[in-house]
């Protein structure tokens, strides 16, 4: 089965906007993807055809830079996707 890696740099996210963009080009989003936690959690759950790594470096500085409530809600999103697909893996590191 194919692999798929996006790595996040935790300190240099750049915002929501770009994160969702660079999810969307890793995972082959479709086009309707509406760029939100809940359209995000639904793409990566419907992942069956490749593995998907998410590896977040720097995982301690995503407050800094997306704020500790979007943080806490986009890592709260990435663990509930890797609980329910076994196709996704998440890593926080650092």
């Amino acid at each position: 089965m194919e692999n798929r890696t996006l790595i996040i740099d935790g300190a240099s996210v750049g915002g929501m906007e770009q994160l969702h963009g660079r999810f969307y080009a890793a995972f082959d989003f479709p086009e309707c993807y509406g760029e939100n936690l809940d359209a995000l959690h639904d793409c990566l759950t419907d992942i069956m055809e490749y593995d998907a790594v998410i590896r977040v470096t720097n995982a301690s500085a995503l407050e800094q830079s997306l704020g500790e409530k979007t943080a806490a809600a986009l890592r709260r999103v990435l663990n509930d996707c890797a609980a329910e697909n076994p196709h996704i893996t998440v890593e926080f590191i650092g």
